[in-house]
C-alpha cells in the first residue's frame, strides 16, 4: 500500500526525470556530433543524480551527501569539457555544460520540496536553449542606448 507521502516522494522524482529528459531533447537535438557531451540519457541521469542526493541529504539531515555528490557531477562535466576542447581548434562554448549544473539542481529541487519552482524553472532553460539564435539576433540589436534605458 503506498501512502500520500510514499505518493509524493515518487511524483517528486518523476517530475525530476521529466525535466532531465526535457532538457536533455533540447540537447540532443542540438548536438552537432554524437560524442559531444549530454543527451537525453546524460541529463536524465544527471537529474535523477540530483533528485535522490537531495532526498537522501533531508533523510540524513545533512546536505553535505548532495554537496559531494553536486561536486563529483561539476568534475565530470569539466572533465567532458576539458576533453573535448582538447579535440577541437576552437573552444567549443560551455552551455551544455552549464545546463548540466541547472539540471542537477533542479532534480533536487524537486525532492527537496519545491517540484513546481523546478518545473518553471525548467521550461524557462529549456525556452533559452531553444531560442538561441532568437537570443543572439536580440542581443546584436540591442544598442547602447537601449541598455541606459533598460537599467533606469
Amino acid at each position: 500500500m503506498i501512502i500520500d507521502a510514499d505518493f509524493e516522494i515518487l511524483r517528486n522524482f518523476a517530475i525530476a526525470l521529466f525535466i532531465g529528459a526535457l532538457i536533455g531533447v533540447e540537447r540532443e537535438r542540438e548536438r552537432e556530433r554524437p560524442q559531444m557531451f549530454g543527451g537525453l540519457r546524460t541529463f536524465i541521469l544527471i537529474a535523477e543524480a540530483g533528485a535522490a542526493s537531495a532526498w537522501l541529504s533531508a533523510l540524513i539531515g545533512s546536505v553535505w551527501l548532495f554537496l559531494a555528490v553536486g561536486a563529483g557531477v561539476c568534475a565530470l562535466v569539466t572533465a567532458s569539457y576539458v576533453a573535448a576542447a582538447r579535440q577541437q581548434e576552437n573552444l567549443p562554448g560551455i552551455t551544455t555544460e552549464v545546463a548540466a549544473l541547472v539540471v542537477f539542481i533542479l532534480g533536487g529541487a524537486c525532492t527537496y520540496n519545491h517540484p513546481e519552482w523546478a518545473v518553471v524553472l525548467a521550461i524557462v532553460t529549456s525556452a533559452v536553449l531553444t531560442f538561441k539564435a532568437e537570443l543572439h539576433q536580440f542581443a546584436e540589436k540591442v544598442g547602447e542606448d537601449d541598455m541606459v534605458a533598460m537599467l533606469k
